[in-house]
């Protein structure tokens, strides 16, 4: 809207070009054409009948109203700096963007004429565009997560933990049994072997009695040992000795 001199308190020195305009925002003059006609940006009249556009408020009026779903290359302050197409629409959801050389977000005022507050206008669609950008983001994570789960890449994590308990007591309970099964056995070997070196057979019980306790304490004593020495492993020494 082009707003005469008699509706407006804007002083000259407020007032600046569209080439102005256009350095101000990092855009081509042609942006801020475009903009004009369709109805995005204000312009207003100077004391000389000249039309201008407002240092701030078109600023505020060019980046509230501007449609940051359909941008797909950069702007000349981004050319500048390097962007390409696909760093354009990374950070289209946010205002300001378009001019990566810029030190300072445009302040928030308002339009005298029309009384509304750009600069609140500006601060609740960035928050809608990043709002929307970080539903987008974890949509797409969900969906590949999704995917990871039927194709096998992905385990349900209370159930591995579930599993992995479980199997640690078994284990444990593997484990605490192996005394009462080798003790015997190993007092079985030496019973034997004395018993084939002719040895009189009431020295034989004498020397082996308690013997199967005794052995049995070691090995059980043997294997908390171990197991307490694996469960204090950690993902990063797992398989170290």
């Amino acid at each position: 809207m082009f707003h005469r001199r008699t509706n407006h308190s804007y002083k000259d020195n407020e007032l600046i070009t569209g080439d102005a305009l256009a350095v101000s925002l990092g855009v081509s003059a042609a942006a801020i054409s475009k903009a004009k006609r369709f109805g995005r940006i204000d312009t207003f009249e100077n004391s000389r009948g000249k039309e201008y556009y407002h240092s701030v408020v078109s600023v505020q009026q060019f980046l509230a109203n501007k449609d940051r779903s359909h941008v797909t290359t950069p702007t000349r302050a981004q050319k500048a700096v390097g962007m390409d197409s696909m760093a354009a629409m990374g950070v289209a959801h946010i205002a300001g963007a378009e001019n990566p050389n810029s030190s300072s977000a445009p302040i928030a005022t308002k339009a005298i004429v029309e009384r509304i507050d750009y600069g609140k206008i500006l601060e609740e669609k960035q928050d809608l565009e990043l709002s929307k950008s970080e539903k987008e983001y974890h949509l797409s994570r969900l969906a590949r997560m999704k995917a990871d789960e039927m194709e096998g890449r992905l385990v349900d994590k209370q159930l591995c933990f579930q599993q992995a308990y479980q199997l640690g007591i078994a284990i444990q309970d593997k484990v605490m049994t192996i005394y009462s099964r080798l003790s015997p056995e190993i007092v079985g070997e030496f019973r034997d072997v004395m018993t084939k070196t002719e040895i009189p057979n009431e020295k034989i019980l004498l020397v082996i009695e308690g013997m199967e306790h005794a052995v049995g304490e070691k090995i059980r004593k043997a294997c908390i040992v171990s197991l307490r020495d694996l469960s204090e492993k950690t993902k990063e020494n797992i398989l170290s000795k």
